[in-house]
């Protein structure tokens, strides 16, 4: 039950977050009233920019370089698995696909939006994953992802939240 409330209560905060940069709406309120400005031209490339050295990090096989994309503290959701919270802990989550696989990793935002310091990205994602071994089966999986950004004090776009989730129908 306590599971269920965290979840409930996480689904809440996010869709709250998720509200404030939605185009049109007002969000949290700036000093003097007004509200967080969109994002401009720059603060969309910067957020392809992380989308992109994600996706070249994964087919470099490079899981400190995946890492470095994500803030500090941020949060990997990923299906069947507990959160991963920090960058340390999302590091060895793709050091172990890494290490066993090579990767092939395609993304592709479908939407970028948000206000201020905040912004959501989400689209979908391909990849193939070859194992290193023989004795491993391959990996192949499409599906879909949302993830929130935070524009960093150095000016770069940095994950906060990374959740995604497949299209293809479990294996039972």
């Amino acid at each position: 039950m306590l599971e269920l409330c965290r979840s409930a209560r996480f689904v809440v905060v996010m869709a709250v977050g998720m509200s404030a940069c939605r185009p049109g709406s007002r969000g949290p309120v700036a000093s003097g009233g007004d509200a967080p400005a969109a994002l401009s031209a720059s603060d969309s490339t910067g957020i392809a920019a992380a989308d992109s050295a994600f996706q070249a990090a994964v087919n470099a096989g490079d899981a400190t370089a995946v890492a470095a994309v994500y803030a500090g503290d941020a949060l990997l959701l990923s299906p069947g698995l507990p959160v991963q919270r920090g960058r340390a802990a999302i590091r060895a989550f793709w050091g172990g696909l890494l290490d066993a696989y090579t990767v092939t990793f395609e993304i592709s935002p479908d939407i970028i939006e948000g206000r201020g310091d905040l912004a959501y990205d989400m689209g979908h994602y391909r990849f193939t994953a070859v194992p290193k071994s023989k004795s491993a089966p391959g990996i192949a999986d499409e599906g879909k992802f949302v993830d929130i950004l935070k524009k960093q004090p150095d000016g770069t776009w940095k994950y906060v939240v990374d959740i995604y989730n497949s299209n293809l129908a479990p294996h039972r």
